[in-house]
């Protein structure tokens, strides 16, 4: 139930739509009960007592009965799509913000496979459910209503003994619907696994080509592959027998009224117009009736899509502070920092203080919580304890000064298809200004500002160095490097080292570097270890303290 209150209160702003989307079916509904109606004086007046001056009235009237009908479907079905993609574009837009937006631990333990899933086939079979799932349920109600006032019309007592069957309808719903949605919900989840499984090995084809071990990824995705093509059969089957149900019941109905109709009319108490009437009635009757159950059906077992697109369009924002931060002046502390995701303490009381134009050096093994550190320096991560910039405790500052005075860059940049101009992230920026950091990134291989990137054609040194290009357009208060150069060959690595620190001597640096002469430029280094900061001292004495740790 809570998940169709949630889309009705979605299709609630497009309500003179749907208004409109119900007229037109109200002007299919009359126009197909006119027809059947209009059957009985065809047969009465003009098969059986040869009225000849009826003929062409009741064609005129039969064609108008048409075009009503016509034109009520095409405008349900306009102001139907209408709705339907106003809809799908608004859930789109919010589905891509909220993921801008969302808060960092969104996005941890949570496999990129799994949010393109539900941006692409959620969205998809959403579409479906609100579309031409729900307009069935908007339309074919309004013709069923009709014509069932058309069979009551020419014989009630036959009319309501038909409401007996309907304790078979709802069973029908109810049972194929629950299946068919157990089924759909497996399928989707199998989907996000198989695009995950695809989008690592893609990224990672040189190393299962040079391991040679495209058997073992054979076999993941194969058994992967089943289980999607399990789930999505077992889904397709219920829609079939749901399918055969229908027809099947839909023509025993016939057959009921035939034999009923024909013992009635040789005993006198029923004309042939009449029945035919009733029975043309009953044949429109049987697919709005069957679509109406279908998309009862459909909207029972899409119920779990739902709950996946409430998902992401629901997901937490950053909290974001309220006080100003116009720059770093002073100092950064770390007051007993602790970092946990998912369980797991990744920083574990960690203390340190940060001069304003000083340069750290962070150094540790793998996993030690140098990059955790460095987003908590910038606020992508919750945290415990404090850290204070000046004044005004992080978490307090508003983000969009926090990002403007402090810039972020990992060693995995992004780069995304577009112009070099487009990915260098400037939104004011004069050519010569441009020019100057990818020369000081040491760009050599963009030759013009609109020449197109493909990120896949890219060296990961290229890359990094289109990355840091950025940094020169942006001159943070503070630049935190997580081993952003670690692509770099080491004659390249130096140059542009060099170009940050000569162009950025105020500013202040914290650098997670593995190589020892990029920690030397440092005015002091720290080195952590299992989310401690277990030493602090110049860098030569903290390259010492860190190669005779065990």
């Amino acid at each position: 139930m809570r998940h169709i209150k949630w889309v009705l209160l979605r299709l609630k702003s497009y309500w003179h739509f749907i208004l409109l989307s119900l007229l037109g079916s109200v002007l299919e509904a009359s126009g197909t009960a006119g027809i059947s109606l209009l059957i009985k004086s065809l047969v009465d007046k003009v098969f059986l007592l040869k009225e000849e001056e009826e003929l062409l009235r009741i064609v005129i009237t039969l064609l108008g009965f048409v075009l009503l009908a016509q034109f009520g479907k095409f405008l349900g079905a306009f102001f139907s799509n209408l709705y339907t993609e106003l809809e799908m574009k608004r859930t789109r837009g919010e589905a891509f913000e909220k993921l801008l937006k969302a808060d960092y631990s969104a996005f941890l333990g949570t496999p990129p496979g799994d949010f393109a899933s539900r941006v692409i086939s959620d969205m998809s079979l959403y579409r479906n459910l609100i579309g031409s799932y729900s307009i069935k349920l908007l339309k074919e109600p309004v013709v069923v209503i009709f014509l069932f006032g058309v069979l009551i019309y020419r014989d009630w007592l036959l009319t309501l003994s038909l409401f007996l069957l309907l304790p078979l309808l709802v069973f029908a719903v109810k049972y194929f619907g629950k299946k068919r949605g157990k089924y759909i919900k497996r399928a989707q989840e199998s989907y996000a696994e198989v695009t995950e499984r695809l989008f690592s090995s893609f990224s990672g084809f040189e190393s299962i080509r040079s391991f040679m071990v495209q058997s073992m990824f054979e076999k993941v995705f194969k058994d992967l592959n089943r289980a999607l093509f399990k789930s999505s059969l077992r889904s397709e089957v219920y829609f079939s027998l749901n399918s055969v149900f229908n027809f099947t019941f839909g023509y025993l109905v016939v057959a009921l009224v035939i034999l009923y109709g024909g013992y009635r009319i040789a005993e006198g108490g029923l004309t042939a117009g009449d029945f035919l009437s009733y029975l043309t009635a009953l044949l429109f009757l049987q697919n709005p009736l069957m679509e109406t159950q279908k998309g009862f059906m459909e909207l029972r077992s899409n119920l779990p899509v739902v709950e996946r697109v409430m998902g992401i369009t629901s997901l937490k924002e950053e909290k974001d502070g309220t006080k100003s931060l116009d720059t770093f002046r002073k100092y950064i502390r770390v007051e007993s920092l602790r970092v946990l995701v998912n369980g797991h303490e990744l920083l574990k009381g960690v203390s340190l203080e940060l001069s304003k134009g000083e340069k750290l050096g962070i150094m540790g093994s793998t996993g030690s919580g140098k990059s955790t550190l460095l987003r908590a320096l910038v606020g992508l991560v919750s945290y415990e304890g404090n850290i204070s910039i000046d004044d005004l405790e992080l978490s307090e500052i508003r983000r969009e000064d926090l990002r403007r005075c402090f810039l972020f860059l990992s060693q995995e940049p992004f780069i995304f298809p577009g112009t070099v101009r487009e990915n260098l992230l400037a939104v004011e920026g004069k050519e010569e200004d441009l020019w100057r950091a990818l020369k000081l990134a040491g760009c050599d291989f963009v030759t013009d500002l609109d020449q197109p990137i493909n990120p896949k054609s890219l060296s990961g040194g290229e890359k990094q160095r289109l990355a840091i290009a950025r940094v020169f357009l942006k001159s943070p208060d503070l630049l935190l490097l997580d081993e952003a150069t670690s692509a770099l060959d080491a004659k390249r690595e130096q140059e542009v080292l060099n170009n940050l620190f000569s162009n950025f001597q105020d500013k202040t640096f914290v650098l997670v570097a593995h190589r020892f002469t990029n920690l030397l430029r440092c005015d002091r280094v720290i080195v952590m270890k299992d989310g401690y900061v277990v030493y602090e001292g110049k860098p030569k004495d903290a390259i010492e303290f860190f190669l005779q740790s065990p």
